[in-house]
C-alpha cells in the first residue's frame, strides 16, 4: 500500500545514501503540494535558509518512499505559500 501525504504536510526528503539520518547534509525540507500514486509533488526550502522556497516555479516529483513527515517551519507559513501558489495558478493569459 502506498503511503499517502496531504497537501500542506511538511516533509523531509531523505536520499538513499542518508540511511534515514534526518541530520545528513543532503536531506531537504519542504512541504507537499499534491500526490499522484507513488510520486509526491513538493516545494523545498533553501538549504541554509529554511522558510524561503528554493523551488518557486514548480513542485518537484519525489518518490514517496524517500519522504518522512517532519515539521521545519510554522504551519502558517506553509498555508500562506499554498494560497500564493493557488493564486498564481489561477492567472490566465489575456489571449
Amino acid at each position: 500500500m502506498i503511503e499517502q501525504f496531504n497537501r500542506g504536510e511538511q516533509i523531509a526528503y531523505t536520499p538513499m545514501h542518508a540511511g534515514g539520518n534526518i541530520d545528513h547534509p543532503d536531506v531537504e525540507f519542504g512541504f507537499v503540494t499534491s500526490q499522484k500514486g507513488g510520486t509526491v509533488f513538493c516545494r523545498y526550502w533553501r538549504k541554509h535558509n529554511i522558510g524561503v522556497l528554493r523551488t518557486t516555479a514548480n513542485s518537484e516529483g519525489t518518490p514517496v518512499d524517500m519522504l518522512v513527515r517532519h515539521v521545519s517551519v510554522r504551519q502558517g507559513l506553509v498555508e500562506h505559500l499554498l494560497h500564493q501558489i493557488e493564486a498564481d495558478q489561477n492567472i490566465k493569459p489575456p489571449f
